[in-house]
Formats: C-alpha cells, sequence, structure tokens
C-alpha cells in the first residue's frame, strides 16, 4: 500500500512538472520564416485567406505565425489581448466600434462581418498593436495585399 501511494505522488510530481513552462523559449529567425512561408501557401489556398500555426503555447497564452491574403472578420475575445507585430506586408487595422452581425464561434470568442465606429489605423512592417480583451477589432487588407504577422495571445484575467 505504501508503494502504491508513493507512487502515485510521484506521477503527480511528474505531471505537474511537466506542466510548468520552461523559463525561456526562442524561436529563431530561420524558423519564423520558414513558417511563415507554409503559412503562406496555406493562406492562398484558404477559403477565408489566413493560415495560422501556434509556436509556443503556455498557461497564460500563446505564440502565433500568421498570414493573411484577405481581410479578416470582425473579431472579440472575451479572455485575451493580441499583440500584433507586422514582419512583412501592409494593412490597416480596425480596433474599438461594435462587430457587424457578430456571433459566437467558440466560448468567448466572436465573429462578424466587420467593426463599424472603430479607429482606423495603417498598420505596416515593424509596426505593433496591443488590442485589450473585449476590444472589437479586423484586419483589412487592399486587393492582392498580403501581411505576415506574429501574434502574441496574452490572458487578460
Amino acid at each position: 500500500m505504501k508503494f502504491g501511494y508513493s507512487a502515485l505522488l510521484f506521477a503527480l510530481a511528474v505531471s505537474l512538472a511537466a506542466q510548468q513552462p520552461p523559463p525561456s523559449q526562442m524561436l529563431d529567425a530561420k524558423t519564423l520564416r520558414a513558417t511563415g512561408d507554409d503559412m503562406l501557401r496555406q493562406a492562398k489556398v484558404a477559403k477565408d485567406g489566413i493560415a495560422y500555426k501556434v509556436l509556443l503555447n503556455r498557461p497564460d497564452g500563446n505564440e502565433q505565425i500568421a498570414v493573411r491574403v484577405k481581410s479578416g472578420q470582425g473579431e472579440w475575445h472575451h479572455d485575451f489581448a493580441d499583440v500584433l507585430i507586422v514582419l512583412e506586408g501592409h494593412a490597416r487595422i480596425v480596433t474599438g466600434g461594435e462587430i457587424i452581425n457578430g456571433k459566437q464561434t467558440a466560448p468567448g470568442e466572436i465573429r462578424g462581418d466587420g467593426v463599424k465606429g472603430g479607429t482606423t489605423q495603417e498598420f505596416g512592417p515593424g509596426d505593433t498593436i496591443r488590442i485589450e480583451a473585449q476590444v472589437p477589432h479586423q484586419i483589412l487588407l487592399a486587393p492582392g495585399g498580403m501581411l505576415r504577422y506574429f501574434v502574441v495571445k496574452l490572458k487578460d484575467h
């Protein structure tokens, strides 16, 4: 009986240790470029014109690389702030206002036809924006445009 209890405690400790994120993680430029190139190929054939990949996943959020070749929907996230960093391409980004024809697509996630009444800003290489949780937002591309960007999703609560 004593062995069974010790084995259970050991298994629990190993499980908890496996859940702890490492103190640091790095994504090198070569990996980001290759993954971004793959996402571009996928976005070009995707119905909605976007492809993304989660690169690092942690309890408080994740880091992704995304590529768009079409304008996105209006988005609203209940629990996550988005930090977007443009790597390549140009777009306009709308923040604030309200989602047009919004529908819940997942718990805490609303998507819609667009955003009305928000602030529109130009968005290009090196630009960074943090969009707080519960703020409507949308990325708009010119026809034939492309946007490659890094996304950091941060749990807001």
